[in-house]
Protein backbone atom coordinates (compact mmCIF):
# COMPACT_ATOMS: atom_id res chain seq x y z
CA UNK A 1 0.00 0.00 0.00
CA UNK A 2 1.80 3.01 -1.35
CA UNK A 3 1.39 6.53 1.20
CA UNK A 4 -1.42 8.17 -1.09
CA UNK A 5 -3.54 5.07 0.12
CA UNK A 6 -2.51 5.60 3.43
CA UNK A 7 -3.54 9.12 3.56
CA UNK A 8 -6.74 8.22 1.88
CA UNK A 9 -7.69 5.87 4.15
CA UNK A 10 -7.49 7.55 7.01
CA UNK A 11 -11.20 8.49 8.17
CA UNK A 12 -10.50 12.36 9.26
CA UNK A 13 -12.59 13.47 12.61
CA UNK A 14 -15.34 15.99 12.42
CA UNK A 15 -12.90 18.61 13.14
CA UNK A 16 -11.58 18.57 9.21
CA UNK A 17 -15.21 19.04 8.07
CA UNK A 18 -15.32 21.84 9.95
CA UNK A 19 -12.03 23.05 9.39
CA UNK A 20 -12.50 23.09 5.46
CA UNK A 21 -16.06 24.69 5.85
CA UNK A 22 -14.65 27.26 7.77
CA UNK A 23 -11.24 27.67 5.09
CA UNK A 24 -13.85 27.52 2.30
CA UNK A 25 -15.90 30.31 3.58
CA UNK A 26 -13.04 32.48 4.47
CA UNK A 27 -11.41 31.74 1.14
CA UNK A 28 -14.46 33.26 -0.61
CA UNK A 29 -15.18 35.57 1.74
CA UNK A 30 -11.55 36.71 1.14
CA UNK A 31 -12.33 36.20 -2.95
CA UNK A 32 -15.16 39.36 -2.09
CA UNK A 33 -13.40 41.19 -0.79
CA UNK A 34 -10.78 41.72 -3.69
CA UNK A 35 -13.70 41.76 -5.93
CA UNK A 36 -15.18 44.79 -3.71
CA UNK A 37 -11.65 46.77 -3.96
CA UNK A 38 -10.70 45.88 -7.16
CA UNK A 39 -9.05 48.82 -8.36
CA UNK A 40 -6.95 48.62 -5.19
CA UNK A 41 -5.96 44.62 -5.49
CA UNK A 42 -5.04 45.68 -8.84
CA UNK A 43 -2.68 48.52 -8.15
CA UNK A 44 -1.19 46.13 -5.20
CA UNK A 45 -0.43 43.55 -7.56
CA UNK A 46 1.25 46.52 -9.94
CA UNK A 47 2.99 47.45 -6.76
CA UNK A 48 5.29 44.31 -7.28
CA UNK A 49 6.02 45.26 -11.02
CA UNK A 50 3.44 43.01 -13.16
CA UNK A 51 2.04 46.42 -15.14
CA UNK A 52 1.00 44.48 -17.80
CA UNK A 53 -0.61 41.18 -16.31
CA UNK A 54 -2.32 42.85 -13.31
CA UNK A 55 -5.52 42.70 -14.32
CA UNK A 56 -5.48 39.63 -15.29
CA UNK A 57 -4.00 38.06 -12.59
CA UNK A 58 -6.53 39.67 -10.07
CA UNK A 59 -9.32 38.41 -12.09
CA UNK A 60 -7.78 34.71 -11.69
CA UNK A 61 -7.08 34.79 -8.20
CA UNK A 62 -10.46 36.40 -7.61
CA UNK A 63 -11.86 33.66 -9.68
CA UNK A 64 -10.09 30.83 -8.03
CA UNK A 65 -10.81 32.27 -4.12
CA UNK A 66 -14.34 32.70 -4.99
CA UNK A 67 -15.01 29.15 -6.75
CA UNK A 68 -12.40 27.67 -4.89
CA UNK A 69 -13.83 28.72 -1.57
CA UNK A 70 -17.63 27.38 -2.94
CA UNK A 71 -16.47 24.09 -3.87
CA UNK A 72 -14.29 23.43 -0.71
CA UNK A 73 -17.43 24.43 1.67
CA UNK A 74 -19.07 21.68 0.00
CA UNK A 75 -16.21 19.38 0.03
CA UNK A 76 -15.96 18.42 -3.69
CA UNK A 77 -12.80 17.69 -5.64
CA UNK A 78 -11.35 19.26 -1.86
CA UNK A 79 -7.78 18.01 -2.58
CA UNK A 80 -7.61 19.56 -6.20
CA UNK A 81 -9.04 23.04 -4.65
CA UNK A 82 -6.47 22.75 -2.08
CA UNK A 83 -3.79 22.66 -4.19
CA UNK A 84 -5.34 25.20 -7.07
CA UNK A 85 -4.82 27.73 -4.07
CA UNK A 86 -2.13 27.16 -2.48
CA UNK A 87 0.14 28.77 -5.13
CA UNK A 88 -1.68 31.57 -4.39
CA UNK A 89 -1.79 32.32 -0.82
CA UNK A 90 2.24 30.58 -0.71
CA UNK A 91 2.57 34.30 -3.29
CA UNK A 92 0.80 36.27 -1.00
CA UNK A 93 3.53 35.01 1.61
CA UNK A 94 6.15 35.97 -0.05
CA UNK A 95 5.02 39.13 -0.96
CA UNK A 96 4.14 40.06 2.05
CA UNK A 97 6.89 38.76 3.70
CA UNK A 98 9.67 40.68 1.22
CA UNK A 99 6.94 43.85 1.97
CA UNK A 100 6.72 44.21 -1.56
CA UNK A 101 2.91 44.44 -1.04
CA UNK A 102 1.23 47.82 0.07
CA UNK A 103 -1.58 46.53 2.24
CA UNK A 104 -2.12 48.87 5.11
CA UNK A 105 -3.70 45.98 6.93
CA UNK A 106 -0.57 44.55 9.09
CA UNK A 107 -2.31 41.03 10.04
CA UNK A 108 -2.16 40.26 6.07
CA UNK A 109 1.21 37.91 6.29
CA UNK A 110 -0.09 36.15 9.45
CA UNK A 111 -3.17 35.14 7.92
CA UNK A 112 -2.04 34.40 4.76
CA UNK A 113 0.51 31.97 6.28
CA UNK A 114 -2.40 30.75 8.54
CA UNK A 115 -4.40 30.10 5.86
CA UNK A 116 -1.77 28.75 3.84
CA UNK A 117 -0.97 26.33 6.24
CA UNK A 118 -4.44 24.99 6.74
CA UNK A 119 -4.74 24.42 3.15
CA UNK A 120 -2.01 22.15 3.49
CA UNK A 121 -3.61 20.30 6.18
CA UNK A 122 -6.62 19.98 4.32
CA UNK A 123 -5.01 18.91 0.88
CA UNK A 124 -3.24 16.27 3.03
CA UNK A 125 -5.98 15.25 5.57
CA UNK A 126 -9.12 15.08 2.68
CA UNK A 127 -12.70 16.43 2.67
CA UNK A 128 -14.20 14.29 5.89
CA UNK A 129 -17.72 12.94 6.07
CA UNK A 130 -19.44 15.40 5.66
CA UNK A 131 -18.51 16.36 1.89
CA UNK A 132 -19.80 15.64 -1.56
CA UNK A 133 -16.78 13.45 -2.07
CA UNK A 134 -17.34 10.89 1.01
CA UNK A 135 -20.63 10.59 -0.93
CA UNK A 136 -19.41 9.90 -4.44
CA UNK A 137 -16.49 7.59 -2.63
CA UNK A 138 -19.40 5.96 -0.85
CA UNK A 139 -21.52 5.18 -4.22
CA UNK A 140 -18.56 4.22 -6.12
CA UNK A 141 -17.87 1.32 -3.28
CA UNK A 142 -21.30 0.26 -3.39
CA UNK A 143 -21.41 0.26 -6.78
CA UNK A 144 -18.24 -1.54 -7.49
CA UNK A 145 -19.36 -4.27 -4.73
CA UNK A 146 -22.94 -4.92 -6.86
CA UNK A 147 -21.26 -5.23 -10.37
CA UNK A 148 -18.90 -8.09 -8.80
Amino acid sequence: MGIIQKIESINPPILVDFLRIALGGFITYKGIVFASNFDSFTANIQSVGWVFVAAHLAHAIIFIHMAGGIILMCGALTRWMCLLNIPILAGAVIFNYMKMLTADNYMELPMAAVTLGLLIVVAIAGSGKFSLDYIRDQRLKMNSSLSK
